[in-house]
């Protein structure tokens, strides 16, 4: 069987745009939100801890969206499922909007998460329909930095909503970008695989594809360094209010700039990385990277046990690893899918459920302390650490696989 081949599409500034906005969802969709949590609960006449699980709805949905979304654009092609899921994330934001109760309110949570996974799933598929090699990586980055807006803009957002509004008039809006995402995917995103290159079978060749994808050593690899990066960097962004407000006594307002200035500099090191790439090889920056991390780790760890939970270097280890990541997602991702463009859809779906899972389990780990204790934040970043630098010498050493087995 040859190469998995893609019609000639040129990629535009409309083109990164359109597919940032697939990916937007999930920060806009919780971020945006979470302000309004103690209206809903009160309007709603529900708990706190019945809110909070709105939030769990919504990842079960994305998670699954993936999953669907994915396969089902290796099957389809690439247009169909990415209009499709933004008309889902549309109707969920609707149902939310007019929930009488937090039954129906989970409901629309959940149809939110599963439109929202299938856009995202099926825009990282597209690119790597038409982008190759350092160019995809150089685009992966591009879309990381954009990405990294929105958690900055989107609790602010709320919060300006709310000024103005009830707590439904958010859901009115997310479902209004749900009617953005549908139109950008209808207008500017191209079909990208050919019918020629399709994958056609039930649920036998859908496990098969995901037992093949498994069996793949480089693209597990990159996967997993990814997906434990992730991990670690999740331990700073569950834990660190706790840690820093608690136990360091930063107002939240103070909290809010720290954090939004690790995000900028994620988002400014994902912008250094696209100008990186093609100068040089994006494993060696993933090194580079992970080199970062590292560094950031341990000075948050001798912060919190050796210097009695020091504010200074614990700050300067947050900055460091956030920003690594720029180094790490983009290029990982990119080296990762490009092992198996043929199978893009699946790939990439797999990738998003695996780092979902890394995420969903390092934010109880890590948070357990609380303010009492920030060793459990510090185990969390040094298990993601050592098990994203294993992940990574792993993959030198797998031969190379221009196809999966058996494909």
């Amino acid at each position: 069987m040859n190469p998995s081949r893609s019609p000639e599409v040129p990629i535009t500034a409309g083109l990164i745009i359109a597919l940032a906005i697939q990916n937007a969802v999930p920060p806009f969709a919780t971020d945006m939100y979470s302000p309004a949590f103690p209206q809903v609960a009160t309007d709603l006449g529900t708990s706190a801890t019945a809110v909070g699980l709105t939030l769990t709805a919504f990842f079960i949905g994305m998670g699954t969206g993936q999953l669907a979304g994915g396969t089902a654009s290796d099957r389809y092609g690439r247009r169909r499922p990415i209009i499709t899921g933004g008309l889902i994330c549309t109707l969920g934001g609707v149902v939310c909007a007019l929930a009488p109760g937090i039954g129906i309110l989970l409901a629309g949570r959940i149809l939110q998460g599963l439109g929202g996974g299938i856009a995202s799933v099926v825009g990282r598929a597209v690119l790597v329909d038409v982008a190759h090699g350092d160019r995809l990586a150089r685009i992966m980055s591009i879309l990381m930095a954009v990405g990294g807006l929105a958690p900055m803009l989107a609790p602010v957002a709320g919060s300006a909503v709310l000024s103005a509004a009830t707590w439904r008039m958010i859901f009115w809006c997310l479902a209004g970008f749900g009617l953005l995402m549908m139109a950008m995917a209808a207008i500017v995103i191209p079909e990208t695989l050919l019918a020629s290159d399709r994958r056609h079978g039930g649920l036998r060749r859908f496990a098969g594809g995901f037992a093949e994808l498994v069996r793949h050593k480089r693209f597990m690899g990159y996967m997993l360094t990814s997906a434990f990066s992730g991990f670690a960097m999740f331990a700073y962004i569950s834990a660190s209010s706790f840690v820093l407000q608690e136990t360091k006594g930063l107002t939240a307002m103070q909290y809010s700039v720290f954090f939004g200035c690790t995000a900028g500099a994620n988002m400014l090191m994902a912008l250094t990385n696209s100008r990186l790439v093609g100068r040089y090889r994006p494993r060696r920056l993933i090194a580079v990277g992970l080199g970062i991390s590292g560094g950031g780790i341990a000075l948050v760890t001798l912060a919190v046990l050796a210097w009695g939970v020091a504010l200074v270097p614990l700050c300067a280890g947050f900055v460091l690893t956030m920003a690594a990541q720029g180094l790490i997602f983009g290029n990982a991702s990119a080296l990762a899918l490009g092992e198996v463009r043929h199978v893009a859809g699946a790939a990439s779906a797999l990738m998003g459920v695996v780092q979902a899972i890394a995420m969903g389990i390092s934010a109880p780990l890590a948070s357990s302390g609380g303010g009492a204790s920030a060793v459990p934040m510090v185990a969390v970043m040094l298990t993601g650490i050592i098990g994203a630098w294993a992940a990574y010498l792993l993959v030198g050493r797998a031969p190379s696989q221009r196809r999966l087995p058996g494909v």
